[in-house]
């Protein structure tokens, strides 16, 4: 009896749009990072959270 092979596991959808934001995210806070001995400052916050935050 011939075994199946599986299939590897490809990405999904969500995974490689949060992999881009999380990449352009990095990509701008290192562009905001001046002058270069400063840390990167990079944190995600669910929107929810964020729009707690905001006044009004």
């Amino acid at each position: 009896m011939p075994k199946s092979k599986a299939k590897p596991p490809q990405k999904s959808e969500p995974a490689s749009v949060e992999a881009e934001h999380v990449e352009s995210a990095l990509d701008e806070a290192l562009d905001e990072s001046f002058p270069a001995s400063d840390p990167v400052a990079i944190s995600f916050e669910p929107e929810a959270e964020l729009r707690k935050k905001l006044p009004g």
